[in-house]
């Protein structure tokens, strides 16, 4: 049934359809994802179309964190997380806290293959401004308020092997980028400290670069030998001709043992056909899914 509704829909059956995009090595590594939906609520979810590629796109990678998610019901994201298991039953999702200063609020989550990865502990909101509540309110005191939306981190672990790691999801507010990414340090330090675990793996769309970021001092922010930096200045991360890298992944110097040494961009425009379905770009998203592998067996720490 499934086969007959996306030829329906007219989107392309490819060999792996719905399935991982790493077959070698599958059961030494494991992927990691992060996507910004761009406003994702009840609106985009009506489309079939566009909703049967979202799925297919998470159901690629073993975890995946999303941001923009925009919709107060709740409805929209579920709906989501079902089409994805419609291909894979093994996908669970967790879900964060609505965030924002300003009425328009958007949630962080992840998707993850529980069959590849489990959940430990209690995933939390950073609390940024110290007041002990992890809701972002205006008149926010403390440490003044760092972020628009501050970072939502868990702590997973492998089923198989021994990698286990704190992954951090993160939407920065674009005229603040700056100076949010340079508080991200602090972040990772906290969850280091929350959870008692060295490899820390922070990522989503950070909007570094362009006006809103010098890409060439983060180095500034994240010294080598303290943290590599996964998606490279060069790589395109969104839909639109300027080809800015806009979405990363940073991660402590303890991960790098874990490092497969694969990451880069999933082009959805050029794996789908959208034009045959009456689609745009940007009706599914304005940026690209980036992607990294991690080894499950070589985790020391």
């Amino acid at each position: 049934m499934l086969l007959i509704f996306c030829i329906a829909l007219g989107v392309p059956v490819i060999p792996g359809w719905g399935q991982s995009t790493h077959p070698s090595e599958q059961d030494r590594t494991i992927s990691i994802a992060s996507f910004n939906l761009r406003v994702f609520g009840t609106s985009k979810a009506s489309h079939p179309e566009v909703m049967e590629i979202l799925s297919d796109i998470i159901s690629r990678y073993d975890l995946v964190a999303v941001q923009e998610i925009r919709d107060e019901s709740g409805k929209a994201i579920q709906d989501l997380l079902d089409l994805v298991d419609s291909k894979d039953s093994n996908y669970k999702m967790i879900i964060g806290v609505r965030l924002g200063r300003t009425s328009s609020k958007e949630q962080y989550a992840f998707f993850y293959d529980s069959s590849k990865l489990q959940l430990e502990g209690t995933p939390y909101e950073f609390d940024d401004d110290n007041d002990g509540s992890t809701v972002n309110k205006v008149d926010d005191t403390g440490l003044n308020d760092l972020f628009e939306r501050e970072p939502y981190l868990a702590h997973f672990r492998t089923i198989r092997g021994d990698f286990d790691f704190v992954i951090g999801d993160i939407h920065t507010k674009p005229s603040s980028a700056t100076k949010e990414i340079s508080y991200l340090p602090m972040v990772i330090a906290d969850a280091s400290k929350h959870y008692g675990e060295t490899d820390v793996l922070v990522v989503g769309d950070f909007n570094a670069n362009g006006s809103y970021f010098n890409e060439n001092t983060y180095l500034g922010d994240f010294p080598a030998g303290k943290f590599i930096w996964l998606i490279g200045n060069s790589v395109g991360t969104n839909v639109a001709r300027s080809d800015r890298t806009y979405d990363r992944m940073v991660g402590t110097e303890s991960m790098a043992e874990d490092y497969e040494g694969q990451s880069g961009t999933l082009r959805f425009d050029q794996v789908f056909d959208l034009k045959a379905m009456g689609l745009k770009p940007l009706d599914v998203s304005d940026h690209y899914l980036v992607w990294v592998e991690f080894y499950t067996d070589k985790d020391t720490d």
